[in-house]
């Protein structure tokens, strides 16, 4: 018994789609007519969202709304990692300074006068039987001894103990503004895709065959799970071990990291959108494979050439010059490749170019 059965395959008459023949003023005008419907409900969602987060300002509750939440997830691996980079320097400089205590040549370990200004109640209160004398200034002035360096390692203890410092920047009044509209109308669309992909289904799928739909139905899931998968990927591995890698170089140089809040939106997008759509490499591999254009021994014997051209896609394709997010891309993207390959030998091509049309998907 053979484990894929083709059936006979039913051929389609001129007349298919002679009830919902339309012109082509009237594609056009269904076509308009659902774009403005899709556009509606991404705006619909875009106000509301607004006035969510509007209100959670107000209210001081963050999770209601949507905008300033997914703002400052996009922005928390990058004020993770700095905060971390400022920490590590700190944490170096009072190592330094411990050691150079025992060279007392080293200006690092040398003390420095300074004045400061004690009350007079203060001796009063913690010495008992002392009494000022009439004349005595409200405020002593008395001069100590203290380690600059020290108190350099202490401030920038108390900075990020206190998150005082600004991780991300923004250097425009305009950049914040657009930034947030951006990442809201970005967070709308993802919202409001059932509703965008139902205008589009409900423009595309008229003028489909009953077994061209099944093949959408087969196939979409596994195309948005793939999808999804290498965005969460992205997000929740790549993200902070290409960050944590650039910001070795600036550890390296000695150099301040200053992290643009408009350039971090643009990487932190483009990143998972670079995984999601590589993530699409066998569903791509196997559309080849059932439309005759390459089988899997083709795909199998070629992997040096597939493992090259996917390294080299993987180094144009992240935005980041760093090794580790291309290793990241390409190590995934090549072991889909392979599943491609075994999934292209389990599905082998069918008879026709969709696959075989039963009669069930035509009701005949």
């Amino acid at each position: 018994m053979k484990l894929f059965e083709s059936k006979p395959a039913i051929e389609y008459g001129d007349d298919y789609f002679e009830s919902t023949r339309m012109s082509f003023g009237d594609h056009l005008e269904e076509l308009r007519t659902r774009m403005w419907k899709a556009i509606y409900g991404v705006g619909l969602i875009l106000f509301g969202g607004m006035l969510l987060d509007m209100t959670s300002q107000a209210t001081g509750i963050r999770w209601i709304g949507f905008g300033r939440l997914a703002l400052d997830f996009i922005t928390e691996p990058v004020k993770e990692s700095v905060k971390k980079f400022y920490e590590e320097r700190n944490d170096k400089a009072i190592n330094e300074l411990e050691k150079s205590r025992k060279d007392q040549s080293s200006i690092v370990a040398k003390s420095q006068p300074m004045r400061v200004q004690i009350s007079r109640d203060f001796f009063t209160s913690h010495f008992e039987g002392i009494q000022p004398k009439p004349d005595t200034p409200e405020m002593l002035e008395l001069e100590l001894q203290v380690y600059p360096a020290e108190l350099s390692n202490l401030s920038d203890m108390g900075t990020n103990i206190q998150e005082k410092r600004s991780y991300i920047t923004a250097l425009s009044a305009m950049e914040g503004m657009v930034v947030y509209i951006k990442v809201l109308l970005l967070c709308s669309a993802v919202i409001a895709s059932p509703w965008l992909f139902w205008q589009f289904w409900a423009f595309v799928g008229a003028g489909l065959y009953p077994h061209e739909k099944r093949l959408v139905h087969v196939y979409l899931p596994f195309s948005v799970g793939l999808f999804l998968f290498g965005v969460i990927l992205c997000q929740f591995a790549v993200m902070p071990t290409t960050l944590q890698a650039l910001l070795a170089f600036n550890k390296f140089l000695n150099i301040d990291p200053d992290l643009r809040l408009k350039e971090w939106l643009g990487f932190a997008i483009m990143m998972p959108l670079v995984f999601g759509i590589a993530f699409q490499t066998p569903l791509v591999m196997l559309f080849f494979n059932r439309i005759g254009v390459f089988s899997w021994q083709d795909y199998l014997s070629k992997w040096r050439y597939a493992m090259f051209i996917l390294a080299v896609l993987s180094a144009l394709l992240t935005p980041s010059p760093d090794v580790v997010s291309m290793l990241w891309l390409f190590i995934p993207t090549f072991g889909l490749y392979l599943g491609g390959v075994l999934l292209c030998k389990v599905l082998p091509p069918p008879q026709s170019l969709f696959g075989p049309i039963w009669e069930e998907d035509v009701g005949v």
